[in-house]
């Protein structure tokens, strides 16, 4: 029972740890008080974007998961409009 115990404590604590995983990149994602030009990290977007639609890349019955390789170098901040980036 204390094995047992200790196993839902860890799922639990995985589990919430991706909730909000998911929550930050929704918040991150969606931007809409966001309407002025300013600084943007591309690599941030990109992330919460991957975050919200790792979902979508599992397998399926009907087709294989998606394989996404991140392989992004060191870009700098890119000013834009940060919501329509996304």
């Amino acid at each position: 029972m204390r094995e047992d115990l200790i196993e839902i404590l860890f799922s639990m604590k995985v589990g919430a740890t991706r909730i909000l995983e998911i929550i930050k990149s929704m918040d991150n994602f969606s931007r809409l008080d966001e309407s002025e030009i300013k600084q943007v990290d591309i690599h941030e977007g990109i992330h919460s974007t991957l975050m919200i639609w790792q979902n979508r890349l599992k397998a399926k019955p009907e087709r294989p998961a998606i394989e996404v390789i991140k392989e992004s170098g060191n870009f700098p901040d890119v000013e834009c409009y940060p919501g329509q980036l996304n």
